[in-house]
Parts: C-alpha cells; sequence; structure tokens
C-alpha cells in the first residue's frame, strides 16, 4: 500500500469520526439510541471474530474449530450468571454463524 493510499485512508477515518460530534453537537442524543450504539461494539467483535474462525477458507481443521465452540459453551455459562457481556458475545457469534449458514 502506498503511502498517499493510506494518508487517504487516514483523513477519511477522521472525517468519518468527526461527523458524529458536528452532527450532534446542538442535538443530544435520545437514551434510547445512546444505549444501543454504545452496545454495537460488543455485538460488531465476536461477529468479525466468528466470522474469520468458522469460515472454511481459515484453513482450520475440525479440531481447531471446536476451540470456538468451547469458548461459546463457556460464554453461555457466563450469561447464566448475568453477565451482558457474555450475552453480547453469544448474539454476535450467533448472527454472524446464522449469515455464514445461510450464504453457504
Amino acid at each position: 500500500m502506498s503511502w498517499p493510499v493510506l494518508m487517504a485512508l487516514a483523513i477519511g477515518t477522521l472525517a468519518l469520526k468527526a461527523i458524529g460530534p458536528l452532527l450532534f453537537a446542538a442535538h443530544p442524543v435520545p437514551p434510547w439510541l445512546g444505549e444501543t450504539i454504545s452496545g454495537l461494539p460488543l455485538a460488531i467483535f465476536p461477529a468479525l471474530v466468528a466470522s474469520a474462525t468458522l469460515s472454511p477458507s481459515s484453513g482450520m481443521s475440525l479440531e481447531e474449530r471446536l476451540i470456538p465452540a468451547a469458548v461459546v459453551l463457556a460464554l453461555l455459562l457466563l450469561l447464566r450468571r448475568k453477565n451482558m457481556f457474555g450475552a453480547a458475545m453469544i448474539v454476535g457469534a450467533a448472527i454472524t454463524a446464522l449469515i455464514h449458514f445461510l450464504t453457504s
């Protein structure tokens, strides 16, 4: 990747990050939207991890794919203890698995 492309991507990223505060500076975000936005990273991160791990192109054998299943089991145990982070991880992984199943 060349330096001009990298600089253009960096400037684009900064511009996108600046749009939010500039747009919402005069108008406060409704509480329900703020709660939804604050939970998005918890759902997006496990979805990215699950799609990278469970895809057939990842080059992983079946035994290596059982590791994420063990992680999901551990997260289910966290959910039983009312851990919302664990619940977000499970939902993200389930949505990713469903999309992967439907597109395969």
